[in-house]
């Protein structure tokens, strides 16, 4: 037999070296032995297809094929054959149906069960194979009897558990029926009733967009984990330039990490360099860490000083210091400050017990005696808990989680903990002195200001667990779009401030705030809006404003061309914005800006409506085109069990039909965007030297999004409270 090979896809290796191979075997008998041995287990995993005197071998990266084989073991379970149950849940179907229809387009025995060999070469036609592969694939699941033809029936229910899957809900304008019926009008050519795969192959053709997304949506449940499919390295930059970008866009923060560790590393050096000879060697480091402590307790005041930042950020040097890290280098001074107190304690304790001369068996003794036996010691021994305290209830797993309270309460252990350390050691009031005036004259506007009662004209709660409050601010208080503010609603906790973005651009008589429930906080706050509701209590409430502070929105008019993306209640900020920037286009203000691509991603139907009027209005408005809205439904279907529904979709948004998902003029996208695609194509498009890319959203995303944007050389902004 002949040996070809053949592959289709980025992920799959054209194997124009196995030629090569076998020409070079020649007499090895052992060489030919291994090639033979590896084409034996290419045939058990579905890979070699004879055709004719021909073999042809289909094959896969090996690291891709490690992958797909550890994807099918998880699916399978101990058994080795993945059944509809275990395809229904990998899937994540609701559908027993939808599950069966997928199963037996793997299923090529039809004995009820997916095979591994079944398994790959599945995945190898629905994800890596040519156009018509894929839609041959699709087809096979559309087509219930197996008979090589759709009819409106298939179609029909298709598209009305495709629906029910996504959880849509139906609009009177957009049933079903309809929306088969729209498929199969320009789907059926012949007339005859029914649809063949040629003609099903026919309209998919003209919206090759369509299969791209459907192979990425089952490559999303075939091996969640790894990145299966190409990105697009056409459209991104060669390594060299991404590295070069990389740099760039953290230059600054780069800068600031190294002064601050260059200057700890000049003041240990000053202290040990000045102190006298002779002293003990415990005892200098103790001095060196001591004065490095000021110091790093003087710089962790500073990205807490919330009104200076503000300031900062929109004057010059906002465009040059990484404002927006400023609390990611709070939290990184934070644990530097934690790692020298401990080692500042370790020194300190054992210079005492070297100074002492004592044996082994009082160190003990003369350590208690340094903690609790002097002034020093004791406010050192204190000092040192409570910023251990501080610093625990700090990190991550409290801080985003419903114990926030825990981190909120906690943290105000810095007053006791700041006038402990100078008690401690006076001097240190020499670096710590101007920092520690400037915060504490920052604190004191911050508690005049927010000392002032609003009240909430409206708390509504929403679906999705959303609740939007309007509150009437003092004719004084001014704001940009974007801005921030900390609130405190007595009626749910009467000394907890919670920062949230207003929603609502400048110049209107009420400021709107929309909270997610995500905590103890915002689920008291629900709980009582939904009790008012039921009740009908339309008294006021009342609120304190602490704010309004800057984000890195207040950069978006500097820009010529951007990109927004708000996931979920993310959307915020960029609500703000879009109307104030549409306002601003129709008076006539200046603006840099030339496009604004708006993504708003949400996990179902429901959260669209927080912002759908607004969007709604801003489409109208919008005559010049300046805004182009990507609205993504993320816990949708855009599957190989959904094709006939995207397709018909896709054929009302041609035809000027409002979305089904919405009911606005600019089409949904289901499922999980594929972000190297969309931001490559929109890089292309624009051919901008600069593209700004501003997120609001969980951290989870923007580890996805930002080595995307730079590698596709865009400027990528993360609003952080």
């Amino acid at each position: 037999m002949a040996l070809a090979a053949s592959g289709s896809g980025a992920a799959i290796t054209e194997s124009a070296t196995a030629g090569r191979s076998i020409s070079d075997v020649g007499s090895a008998r052992l060489r030919y032995a291994a090639l033979e041995s590896g084409l034996a287990r290419l045939r058990a995993l579905g890979l070699v297809r004879v055709e004719g005197e021909i073999e042809t071998v289909v094959l896969f990266d090996a690291r891709l094929v490690a992958t797909l084989e550890r994807a099918f073991a998880v699916h399978a379970g101990a058994d080795a054959v993945i059944d509809a149950l275990e395809l229904q849940r990998a899937v994540g179907l609701r559908s027993e149906y939808l599950a069966r229809r997928v199963l037996a387009a793997f299923d090529r025995d039809r004995d009820g069960v997916i095979r591994a060999d079944e398994f790959l070469d599945g995945v190898r036609r629905l994800v890596f194979g040519t156009n018509q592969e894929k839609l041959r694939f699709a087809f096979d699941v559309h087509d219930a009897n197996q008979d090589g033809y759709l009819v409106f029936e298939e179609v029909h229910r298709m598209i009305a558990i495709s629906l029910a899957d996504s959880d849509i809900a139906e609009r009177s304008s957009q049933p079903p029926w309809v929306l088969a019926k729209v498929f199969f009008d320009r789907a059926d050519r012949d007339r005859d009733g029914r649809v063949s795969f040629a003609e099903f192959e026919s309209v998919l053709s003209e919206r090759p967009e369509l299969i791209a997304r459907m192979a990425h949506s089952e490559a999303l449940w075939i091996a969640p984990d790894d990145a299966i499919l190409p990105t697009h390295g056409s459209k991104r930059l060669d390594r060299r330039h991404r590295a070069i970008r990389f740099f760039e866009n953290r230059l600054t923060s780069l800068t600031i990490v190294s002064a601050f560790v260059v200057t700890n590393l000049a003041v240990a050096v000053s202290v040990l360099a000045l102190s006298a000879e002779g002293t003990d060697g415990s005892i200098l480091v103790t001095r060196a860490l001591g004065w490095c402590l000021g110091f790093d307790l003087a710089v962790v005041l500073m990205p807490a000083m919330r009104h200076v930042l503000t300031w900062v950020r929109s004057s010059w040097l906002g465009r040059y210091l990484p404002i927006d890290e400023a609390m990611d280098f709070h939290r990184l001074v934070g644990h530097v400050i934690m790692f020298a107190s401990s080692a500042h304690a370790i020194s300190a304790g054992c210079a005492y017990v070297t100074g002492h001369g004592a044996a082994a068996s009082s160190t003990f003794a003369l350590l208690a005696n340094l903690a609790f036996g002097t002034v020093r010691g004791v406010t050192g021994s204190a000092a040192f808990l409570l910023m251990a305290t501080l610093w625990a209830c700090a990190l991550a797993p409290i801080r985003r989680s419903s114990r926030f309270e825990l981190f909120y309460f906690t943290h105000l252990l810095y007053v006791p903990f700041l006038v402990l350390v100078a008690i401690h050691a006076p001097t240190v009031l020499l670096v710590l002195g101007l920092p520690l005036a400037v915060y504490v004259l920052e604190q004191a506007i911050r508690l005049r200001r927010r000392g002032v009662p609003m009240l909430v004209s409206e708390a509504l709660p929403l679906r999705s667990g959303v609740t939007r409050l309007r509150i009437e601010p003092p004719r004084e208080f001014t704001y940009s779009p974007g801005d921030y503010v900390f609130l405190r609603v007595p009626a749910v906790a009467r000394h907890e401030w919670h920062p949230f973005t207003l929603s609502n651009a400048p110049g209107r008589s009420v400021l709107e705030v929309h909270v997610r429930s995500l905590g103890n906080w915002t689920e008291a706050l629900r709980r009582l809006a939904v009790d008012r509701s039921e009740r009908g209590d339309t008294t006021r409430l009342e609120v304190f404003v602490d704010g309004p502070y800057g984000t890195p929105s207040a950069h978006i008019f500097e820009a010529t061309h951007a990109v927004f993306i708000g996931a979920g209640i993310g959307v915020t900020p960029f609500a703000a914005v879009l109307d104030d920037l549409l306002a601003r286009a129709e008076s006539g203000r200046a603006t840099h800006l030339k496009k604004v691509h708006f993504f708003w991603l949400n996990r179902d139907q429901t959260s669209f409506e927080w912002f759908v009027s607004l969007i709604h209005e801003l489409e109208k408005r919008d005559t010049r085109g300046l805004v182009e809205f990507h609205l993504c439904m993320t816990q949708g279907r855009s599957g190989v069990t959904a094709l006939a529904l995207e397709t018909a979709r896709s054929l009302l948004h041609s035809a000027g039909r409002t979305d089904l998902v919405t009911g606005l003029r600019s089409h949904t996208h289901l499922g999980v965007p594929d972000w190297d695609a969309l931001l490559g194509q929109i890089a292309l498009q624009t051919r901008a030297p600069r593209i700004d890319v501003f997120f609001c959203g969980p951290a989870g995303l923007s580890a996805k999004l930002r080595p995307i944007c730079e590698g596709l050389g865009m400027h990528f902004r993360e609003e952080r409270f």
